[in-house]
């Protein structure tokens, strides 16, 4: 998206608020959908280097990214990155039949009814999109994709200045589609699924019906607002807290206490995803449920988490493995990437699984 090309052998590189992720796939020949895992890196970012998806300290970041790369000794410097939050809007429009080049025009107009940001400010981008199965509709269904100049620069530039190529420019929750469509294609093609990732400061949520998006939503509450909630209300540190919410035990904290404190951000968290949920089963076609929900990102792994979405949602919900089908060499790996980390790498995934544009 956001009209940036792609060469075929791309690094997915996930510049977080917490941490940055990197993944290196290789295509296997003659299969477009199957990948095998050829380097994989991940490092914390220094606090507030990246506050509210804004990078405040260029050079930490710039330092972080070199670091990963010369780490896990990553020679490929071509990547492909990904942004989300308020200065990103998608929609989904609807528009009669036309040839392309007048599409494009429409789209122009479009764009400019639609974004709530100067069209000048702005770079967009449009897929069409493949047409639901009960659909009679002769209109296309289009998405469209804004980002302010503003925000692809402040990204891009760290990229330049850590001596890597750009290659692309995708949102998030479209990376994390490409990651459910290669590791669970049985349910991605035949069920209606929510991907919810967990960041730090946003949480990204994207509803597929059928292998087609519908409904996408970047929620201002990430795992950095649990931790400064339980650091208010407990009258403890911030780096207590984030013990707590690793499970880990804390000095004269009861498990009461915690959990009490917990239970209360899980609920306005799930409030939220409630509110999106209904915004998808109200829309044009009766009877729309979703049958799946996915977890990622670093705030998934909390206790009683998955069991809280069952209890409410009434659907299965499991942890987002990006890695499931994707193979690779465990003797060339630390485990740790695929039994504790593995919930982190859905964007970075996803942005190595983007398909290649000719």
């Amino acid at each position: 998206m956001l009209g940036i090309g792609q060469s075929k052998q791309t690094i997915g590189l996930d510049i977080g608020s917490h941490s940055i992720k990197a993944v290196e796939l290789k295509a296997k020949k003659g299969k477009e959908q199957e990948f095998s895992l050829k380097k994989i890196g991940y490092e914390l970012l220094p606090p507030d280097a990246i506050v509210e998806g804004t990078i405040i300290d260029s050079a930490a970041v710039v330092e972080t990214i070199k670091m990963i790369f010369d780490e896990n000794k990553i020679s490929n410097k071509n990547v492909a990155i990904s942004i989300s939050g308020n200065s990103v809007i998608i929609k989904k429009i609807s528009l009669p039949s036309m040839q392309s080049d007048e599409l494009a025009e429409s789209i122009i107009w479009e764009a400019k009814h639609n974004i709530p940001y100067p069209y000048e400010e702005t770079n967009v981008d449009y897929a069409v999109l493949k047409p639901p199965d009960y659909s009679e509709s002769q209109n296309l269904d289009i998405l469209l994709v804004a980002a302010k100049k503003d925000k692809i620069a402040n990204y891009s530039n760290v990229i330049a200045q850590s001596r890597k190529n750009l290659n692309a420019i995708e949102v998030d929750v479209f990376a994390l589609q490409n990651a459910v469509e290669v590791n669970y294609p049985e349910i991605f093609d035949s069920k209606t699924i929510a991907v919810i990732n967990l960041g730090a400061n946003i949480t990204n949520v994207i509803i597929i019906e059928n292998g087609i998006p519908q409904l996408f939503r970047d929620l201002s509450v990430g795992g950095s607002f649990f931790t400064e909630n339980l650091s208010k209300d407990l009258s403890i540190s911030f780096d207590e807290a984030e013990k707590l919410i690793k499970g880990l035990p804390v000095q004269d904290i009861q498990a009461d206490q915690y959990k009490t404190v917990l239970n209360m951000n899980i609920q306005n968290l799930i409030d939220e995803i409630e509110k999106t949920f209904s915004f998808y089963e109200a829309g044009e076609k009766t009877g729309k449920k979703i049958d799946f929900v996915f977890l990622s990102g670093g705030l998934s792994k909390l206790k009683d988490l998955q069991n809280s979405f069952e209890q409410k949602f009434k659907i299965k919900t499991e942890l987002l493995n990006p890695f499931k089908k994707i193979e690779y060499d465990e003797k060339n790996f630390d485990s740790i990437y695929f039994d504790e980390l593995y919930t982190l790498f859905g964007v970075a995934a996803g942005l190595a699984i983007r398909k290649t544009e000719k």
